[in-house]
């Protein structure tokens, strides 16, 4: 008795001590667990809605940018203040143009149309309609007369429709800008893969949206409570429930995404289930090592009283030789893994870099992957963002990009010391990056940076063969920022093509002229002429037309951005003239390299080149036979107006625009077929009409002048004997004798 009542007085305490550590250790791993869980919840439900919030309003920005900047033309108001009719075929194909622009810039799916309120006429669905004047009134009534604002948001049944009154910039608005959005479009905006309920609303408190296809679940009362919340997004409590609440400063929309409670229960029951199951065990744990703890203590006075007993006890392993036994294992495995930890430290930080660069990590994240790579900065330290692109892509064909770029990496590597920089990384196919720590009291930083760099352009010229460019972001102080400055500093990379190759561009540098460059210009004068050349079919002019008119291009635009939408736009230009020509569908189902490179334009030759290979000329053979005999019935029709009408005013132009054509078009087509020019070919057929007239007839020589409209006579007697070798009167005498 006396025995066991030692045992259960030391295993009781053991065990009711472990059993406090274990609930108490559990409750705080639970609350712990919750709140950063809930945290993380409430921080992904806001930056949710801000996405859906940006990425709605970008796309609906690029729909009213596109109505502005086509209501701000030279002729929009000649347009649409005069009547259309189905005879006005250019007038209605360039609307349908701007619109297929809008549409192309817009939203995908949406629906553009447009109405002209000063004649009655629309464009809806494509196709050219004539309104009622009780419609016109009702849209002037409605949007104009009493309206103090441009723009008008109002729900639908298939989504949301936007009115605009146009001109935009003018008071007297006489047309109207009208478009769908289908519902389906905003759904794939929102990307809604966990079924929350998403509400948008606008400024006069109507659903435009909703996720679940329901009606409103938000009282006016609660609207209008939340409507005076401001612009930031937060959490907002209506109607018993907790929704992130966002609110547009461009069009006064609120959005809101409702939380679950249930969600984030549903999160952490997994937590809960397994620390249930974890503090079972444990608790089973410290049972038995209360057992054994007590029943060790307990086995010297038992053997005492065995031995005083005299009883042959055979001895077993102390307990606390297996838990050195087990500790030495557990060091010997750590060890083992601390080991092949550091042989992967060079992946790890490289992916680390990586998540900075793609914005894929926290300031806490960052802060403790620092730690493990033994990285320690001090308050005044900031970075640079460095970008290597290999510049002699027009000069050679680089094969192996990857293998120059890996090589480049190791360059920088060894050129710069290790206490200066983060580990370089190949940022993708195209770039190497390095992030560059200085001091913000070392006023030589940029330039000790920018040595290291020419050092490592003459390191790349010397062993590699090829010639590197280099973008430097501007200085920044967290490490969070560096997403920013690699933008930033392929912006400056961008710029390389106004200053050439083997550059090292500082963005500090070149923000005021990228500031003074932003519109985009197109010339359209060369765009027109590139696109007769391919209507002609001559591809010697092609690549000369094209040669001028990308190097215009780069000339006029050296803001990347608008370098970008102008390429783009010349390449839906010839997408579309290849369309109406009837080239092969299949030509426009591989342009996607041509985007890319327009997106990436650091060479004018690169362009010029796959213009040429990927998009002209298949345009061209594939619509040969078609051109040709286009080109064929529009020189007959030419012939044939010469031969009717030699002697009425007659010229390309007049010709031109009878029949709906670009003069100069007309006078490569005739010269294409016939061989001369138009005048030649006139001249020629009046100069023949006068020998006849001059053999089969006595009218007087002025007479024939006047018929073959000459205005001087003695200009058709110097034209005919030029020609003849002698003049009219004599070569009737010829004739008459």
């Amino acid at each position: 008795m006396r025995k066991l009542r030692l045992f259960y007085k030391l295993f009781f305490p053991f065990f009711l001590l472990g059993i406090g550590i274990v609930v108490g250790f559990s409750v705080f791993i639970y609350n712990s667990t919750y709140h950063s869980v809930e945290e993380e919840f409430i921080k992904d439900k806001q930056n949710y809605t801000k996405q859906i919030l940006n990425n709605l309003e970008q796309k609906v920005r690029t729909i009213e940018y596109g109505y502005t900047a086509y209501s701000s033309t030279s002729n929009f108001e000649t347009i649409f203040k005069k009547p259309l009719s189905g005879k006005d075929f250019d007038t209605y194909r360039d609307i349908k143009k701007e619109l297929s622009y809008i549409e192309m810039m817009g939203i995908e799916g949406s629906k553009h149309n447009i109405i002209s309120l000063a004649q009655n006429w629309a464009i809806i669905d494509g196709s050219l309609k004539g309104l009622q004047e009780e419609e016109v009134e009702r849209y002037k009534e409605e949007y104009i007369n009493e309206a103090s604002q441009s723009l008008f948001w109002r729900p639908i049944d298939t989504g949301i429709e936007m009115i605009m009154t146009l001109p935009i910039y003018q008071r007297d608005k006489f047309a109207l800008g009208i478009s769908s959005i289908p519902r389906s479009s905003i759904d794939e905006i929102v990307d809604n893969e966990k079924d929350n309920l998403v509400e948008i609303y606008n400024s006069k408190n109507e659903l435009l949206y909703s996720s679940r296809k329901e009606e409103r679940r938000l009282s006016s009362e609660s609207y209008k409570k939340i409507a005076e919340e401001g612009e930031a997004v937060k959490i907002v409590e209506a109607d018993g429930k907790k929704y992130v609440y966002a609110k547009s400063d461009y069009n006064r929309w609120i959005y809101l995404v409702q939380i679950e409670p249930k969600e984030i229960s549903s999160m952490i029951n997994n937590t809960r289930i397994g620390l249930l199951i974890v503090s079972t065990l444990l608790i089973l744990l410290v049972g038995i090592i209360s057992y054994m703890l007590a029943n060790s203590f307990s086995r010297p006075i038992r053997k005492i009283q065995e031995k005083l007993a005299i009883q042959d006890i055979s001895g077993k392993k102390n307990e606390l030789s297996l838990v050195a036994d087990s500790v030495d294992k557990i060091i010997g495995q750590n060890e083992t893994l601390m080991a092949s930890l550091m042989m992967q430290k060079p992946q790890l930080e490289t992916l680390f870099v990586l998540s900075l660069f793609r914005n894929r990590i926290t300031a806490n994240e960052a802060k403790h992957r620092l730690k493990q790579f033994g990285y320690f900065f001090k308050e005044t330290d900031h970075f640079y963002t460095g970008l290597i692109q290999i510049d002699n892509m027009d000069s050679q064909k680089i094969v192996d990009k990857d293998l120059y770029l890996l090589a480049l990496n190791n360059i920088v590597g060894e050129m710069v010391p290790d206490t200066e920089r983060l580990i370089p990384i190949v940022l993708n196919e195209e770039m190497q990056a390095t992030i560059f720590i200085t001091d913000e009291n070392d006023y030589d930083s940029s330039r000790r940076i920018m040595k290291y760099f020419e050092d490592i352009q003459s390191a790349a010229k010397e062993y590699l063969n090829i010639t590197i460019s280099v973008g430097i972001s501007p200085v920044y102080k967290t490490l969070i920022s560096s997403k920013k400055a690699v933008d930033l500093a392929k912006e400056a990379l961008h710029y390389r093509v106004n200053v050439g190759p083997a550059s090292i561009i500082f963005y500090d540098d070149i923000a005021p002229l990228l500031n003074d460059a932003s519109i985009s210009k197109y010339p359209v004068e060369l765009q027109n002429e590139l696109l007769n050349t391919i209507r002609s079919g001559n591809e010697e002019e092609v690549k000369e037309t094209v040669e001028a008119l990308i190097d215009e291009i780069f000339r006029l635009n050296k803001n990347p951005v608008s370098l970008e939408v102008t390429l783009i736009r010349l390449i839906n230009e010839i997408i579309q003239l290849g369309q109406l020509l009837g080239a092969e569908a299949k030509i426009f189902d591989s342009i996607k390299p041509l985007y890319y490179e327009a997106i990436n334009a650091y060479y004018p030759g690169r362009i010029k080149q796959m213009l040429i290979e990927h998009l002209i000329t298949p345009i061209i053979r594939s619509t040969q036979d078609k051109t040709d005999k286009e080109f064929r019935s529009l020189s007959d029709k030419i012939v044939q107006i010469i031969q009717t009408e030699y002697d009425q005013e007659i010229s390309l132009d007049i010709i031109a625009d009878r029949l709906h054509y670009n003069p100069n078009y007309l006078s490569s087509v005739f010269k294409k077929e016939y061989g001369e020019n138009f005048v030649d070919y006139l001249m020629g057929f009046r100069l023949q009409k006068a020998k006849s007239l001059l053999q089969e007839t006595n009218m007087p020589i002025k007479e024939i002048a006047e018929t073959l409209q000459y205005r001087n006579s003695q200009n058709f007697i110097r034209f005919f004997k030029k020609k003849v070798g002698i003049t009219p009167g004599d070569y009737r005498k010829q004739y008459v004798s």
